[in-house]
């Protein structure tokens, strides 16, 4: 598969086994692959936990662990590596050229439909996942792969706010998401994965299938929640797009949002509060059209709307 690279060079996915991460056989080669002194690697490994800024979001009272300055650099080149490693069609995050997006665009209205996702997931990665991930699939050495998992996990887990670990955690559960895949496969349904929220489309995709879905990640010792089942031709939503018989639509919560800020926008004292909520009017319409074409003319609108604004606010200084 082919893609391109920050720099618009062409560039090719690679086997597992061609992956410059694949069979490190000492932390000296860990270290170089990683693009950091043997110094600096073990003054990380020797910091442990304190190497992650650890906070709760105000909105979601989620646990954020965020790896501080040099481990971030280490998560972001992991991440960039094994972002290059081919993976099954199904999988749609932390891969160049897919998203969201075109996540939900597998999908169709027609046939019923299954979503599931797994309860706190990075919570839930065992670092002995990861350990098991890195000793028997990338064929490291015990005492490398310990170092690795040490490095991209913090207690006993994936890190919440670690650039690798959505990327690592497929590869952590890959055999659990390649038997559901499996399953939907010998229904003839779809099934695609998007972080850990999975989706099932299909004729057979029922509350059967969800029920065997569920069964398959209790084994794995993981527990599925926000479990839905959808009939034939409902519209359902799939990672953020609403699947209708009209095409993909921006969904009824993300176009309240947008008028939500639209209105903030209108209501502003002054033009200097206007330009500033500006930005952010202008990130969800764009994003808007990404799902649906016809947000098209609003985004044009806001964009023209924004330097109206900022005229007047440059002459009126």
């Amino acid at each position: 598969m082919k893609g391109t690279t920050m720099k618009g060079k062409p560039h090719k996915r690679v086997s597992l086994r061609g992956s410059a991460l694949f069979k490190l056989t000492s932390p000296v080669r860990l270290a170089q692959i990683l693009c950091i002194p043997p110094a600096q690697l073990d003054r990380l490994l020797r910091r442990g936990n304190t190497n992650y800024c650890v906070r709760t979001d105000r909105k979601t009272e989620r646990l954020i662990e965020e790896p501080k300055a040099l481990l971030k650099q280490v998560h972001a080149r992991v991440a960039h590596l094994l972002a290059q490693v081919e993976t099954p069609a199904y999988l749609h995050s932390g891969i160049k050229k897919h998203s969201y997006i075109t996540n939900a665009a597998e999908h169709r209205v027609e046939g019923g439909a299954v979503k599931l996702d797994v309860q706190k997931f990075f919570p839930s990665v065992r670092a002995a996942a990861v350990c098991h991930f890195f000793a028997d699939v990338m064929e490291y050495p015990m005492d490398v792969a310990s170092r690795m998992t040490k490095l991209l996990t913090i207690n006993g887990h994936l890190p919440t706010g670690g650039n690798a670990s959505c990327i690592l955690s497929f590869w952590a559960y890959k055999n659990m998401f390649d038997e559901i895949a499996a399953l939907a496969a010998a229904k003839g349904c779809t099934f695609t994965l998007y972080v850990d929220d999975m989706t099932i489309t299909g004729q057979f995709a029922t509350r059967a299938m969800q029920k065997e879905a569920r069964a398959i990640i209790g084994r794995y010792r993981l527990k599925a929640h926000k479990t839905k089942i959808f009939s034939h031709r409902q519209p359902r939503i799939v990672t953020g797009v609403a699947i209708t018989a009209r095409g993909p639509e921006l969904p009824n919560r993300r176009a309240r949002k947008i008028a939500i800020t639209m209105a903030g926008v209108e209501a502003a004292a002054t033009d200097s509060q206007r330009l500033a909520l500006m930005p952010s009017l202008i990130g969800r319409v764009s994003e808007a059209v990404e799902v649906d074409p016809l947000w098209a003319g609003r985004k044009a609108a806001a964009v023209g709307m924004r330097r109206t604004i900022r005229s007047r606010v440059e002459k009126s200084r």
